[in-house]
């Protein structure tokens, strides 16, 4: 069942208040890293700044995918959530070669960060709002199966790690003095972000080469005791939104209302078997006369 346009004004509520709160977020990191000279506190902000614009990407991406099928996309306008979800790894791989570069030039700078009670105060409500967020973003996306939260659930729980990273190594700097340990924790929020891109990229490079979410022979299984021949089984999309194609053999005498009726116990199959099920096509093809 496609994503109704309910739960599309939901997915534009979640992505909204999400925006609001990575703004928020970023604007305090980013601040407190230049004021305080912490190259990954900066470098973390600037993270949560890249979160902003994949809302607003998810945002763009959701009203677009919410369009009815027309002549130009009869199949609707779903791909556009995959777009989005594009757009958002794209924009987290740009960040992480901003985030080497300032640490280049931090290298080269050499100014040691100034630590005060206030960078563990911001740097903790962050986490908070962080694991909130995360949590609220992977509830709400697999609940509306939306792959635009999915996506975004990705980034922000990502910036619950990179937050603890930049806690951690700036309670050390304070602690002991080592200035390296303050741009060892950037390369480590460079790593989890490239990370974080790759694993968006790749799911949504899957989608739009039509990989396939399920097996054939998973497939065949989930229906193996309706007594019917099948011939293939395909699916695209993701598994939080799948469109599956049954080609069945039947005999060439087989009426109608028997072909529909078979058509609707596989539907209803694998719907009880499927959490995020788009669209089921049975097709049916008519099995040679035997001569005899």
């Amino acid at each position: 069942m496609a994503i109704s346009q309910t739960a599309r004004q939901e997915v534009h509520n979640v992505l909204s208040i999400t925006l609001a709160l990575n703004i928020a977020v970023a604007i305090a990191k980013i601040v407190l890293g230049m004021v305080t000279g912490v190259v990954a506190i900066t470098a973390d902000g600037f993270h949560s700044l890249t979160d902003s614009a994949g809302n607003i990407a998810g945002l763009i991406g959701n009203y677009y995918a919410g369009r009815p099928a027309d002549e130009n996309h009869p199949y609707g306008h779903t791909r556009f959530e995959t777009l989005s979800a594009l757009l958002i790894g794209a924009l987290l791989l740009l960040t992480a070669w901003e985030l080497v570069q300032t640490i280049f030039e931090r290298l080269q700078e050499a100014i040691p960060p100034q630590m005060t009670a206030m960078v563990f105060i911001v740097l903790i409500i962050t986490l908070v709002i962080n694991i909130a967020v995360s949590t609220y973003q992977i509830q709400a996306g697999k609940r509306l199966r939306s792959a635009i939260l999915l996506a975004d659930a990705q980034n922000t729980r990502a910036d619950v790690f990179v937050t603890l990273a930049v806690l951690i190594s700036t309670a050390v700097v304070a602690l002991t003095g080592w200035l390296w340990v303050d741009i060892l924790a950037a390369l480590v929020v460079v790593g989890l972000i490239g990370k974080v891109a790759w694993g968006i990229l790749k799911q949504t490079g899957e989608v739009l080469v039509d990989t396939a979410p399920y097996e054939a022979d998973e497939l065949q299984d989930m229906i193996a005791e309706i007594d019917v021949d099948v011939v293939r089984a395909r699916s695209r999309g993701t598994r939080q939104s799948a469109h599956i194609d049954i080609d069945v053999s039947v005999p060439a005498e087989t009426t109608t209302g028997h072909t529909n009726f078979i058509a609707e116990r596989i539907r209803e199959h694998l719907d009880t078997q499927l959490q995020g099920l788009e669209e089921v096509e049975v097709h049916f093809i008519p099995q040679a006369p035997q001569h005899r």
